[in-house]
């Protein structure tokens, strides 16, 4: 098989293609890089930035261009074997329908950032990256977000309709108070607070 027509089978188009998650037969990474440029002065893939890579299709206007979404999904929430991050803030609370607020900032905690807050730009999309405050994983991703959204409002923000919102996501995800006891040491103690004082707590299975 060839590069290109590995990369075309294993990532498809209009995908993002990691650099460092390329392994092709016993090719080393030196190999890969050139062959990366290679097809990239061909026009058969394109950079959307540094060890990030696409297969584009021609449409119209050109070339396809890549979702910047799919880029911070895969960089930061799931990159396509584990789950490493999760939306929060106000992008979380637009996702639950908690909210209408319009921010041209995304805000995830990700496993991939070592730094406490930092700001970066994938694309011409303005992301908030933070330290993940434990290890993310798909089985704690839940309460972890819902912790999370505990911490970003206040009971006065939640009214019934939300509050309903938020019982539906609750069970849907099946969050426990077991899950919640696990994980409210490493959130600030508002959080439980909040729990408590809006009566959240009170949908929440033992």
């Amino acid at each position: 098989m060839q590069f290109f027509e590995y990369l075309l089978d294993k990532f498809g188009t209009n995908e993002p293609i990691m650099s460092n998650e390329i392994e092709f037969e016993d090719y080393s990474k030196p190999w890969i890089y050139k062959q990366l440029n290679t097809l990239v002065v061909e026009g058969k893939l394109m950079r959307f930035e540094k060890g990030v890579y696409y297969i584009p299709t021609e449409t119209v206007f050109g070339k396809s261009l890549l979702n910047p979404r799919k880029v911070i999904e895969k960089k930061y929430i799931s990159d396509g074997n584990d789950t490493i991050g999760y939306y929060s803030g106000v992008t979380f609370q637009n996702q639950l329908r908690l909210s209408t607020q319009m921010s041209n900032v995304i805000e995830i905690y990700t496993n991939n950032e070592t730094s406490k807050t930092r700001d970066v730009l994938v694309g011409s999309q303005r992301v908030l990256l933070r330290r993940a405050r434990t290890k993310i994983t798909g089985s704690n991703v839940a309460v972890l977000s819902f912790l999370e959204l505990m911490n970003d409002t206040s009971p006065a923000f939640l009214d019934d309709e939300r509050k309903e919102i938020i019982q539906d996501f609750i069970k849907a995800n099946g969050i426990t108070r077991k899950n919640i006891t696990e994980y409210a040491p490493v959130f600030p103690d508002r959080v439980m607070r909040n729990l408590i004082e809006s009566e959240v707590v009170y949908n929440v299975a033992p």
